[in-house]
């Protein structure tokens, strides 16, 4: 059996996948979103994210957000599962929604394409939350909020 050794650029730091998953688990448990609060104020208090049981991998997550609220989406809340795979970070979570929507960014069974949302591109230095924050705004013009409002509360995929 040959053994080929792999170059790694000796510069180049990566947190390993577990380390950066209780990271977020323990940011989501204490709400430490200081950075995050800077740029994006409230929108941080409307977004739960946790740990789906006792998941000793941290690879299921569950997530809620509640919608900008005043206008044609009303008072729901929708709810999301998030699977964060093997090669996270550098590989995005599958992020889906169990509450039916009506979102350019979201298919037929509920899966959010993260690449269809505006001014956020998935990256190892990415964190859950922050695409979460990122689907929230999604859902803030009023044609998408329109098209989710005529979808019966409790409607899931």
């Amino acid at each position: 059996m040959a053994f080929h050794e792999q170059k790694v650029d000796p510069t180049e730091y990566r947190v390993p996948r577990n380390f950066k998953l209780l990271d977020e688990l323990e940011a989501a448990e204490k709400g430490k979103y200081g950075d995050i609060f800077k740029e994006h104020g409230q929108d941080v208090n409307m977004i739960n994210l946790g740990l789906d049981g006792q998941d000793s991998t941290f690879s299921d997550w569950n997530a809620s957000i509640i919608p900008h609220q005043g206008g044609y989406i009303g008072d729901r809340m929708y709810s999301l599962r998030i699977k964060a795979g093997p090669g996270y970070p550098d590989d995005p979570p599958q992020i889906r929604f169990t509450t039916k929507v009506a979102m350019p960014c979201v298919n037929s069974q509920g899966v959010v394409d993260l690449s269809k949302l505006d001014n956020f591109s998935w990256n190892g230095e990415s964190y859950l939350f922050g695409a979460l924050l990122h689907i929230r705004k999604a859902m803030k013009p009023n044609g998408v909020a329109q098209a989710c409002a005529q979808i019966p509360d409790g409607k899931t995929y």
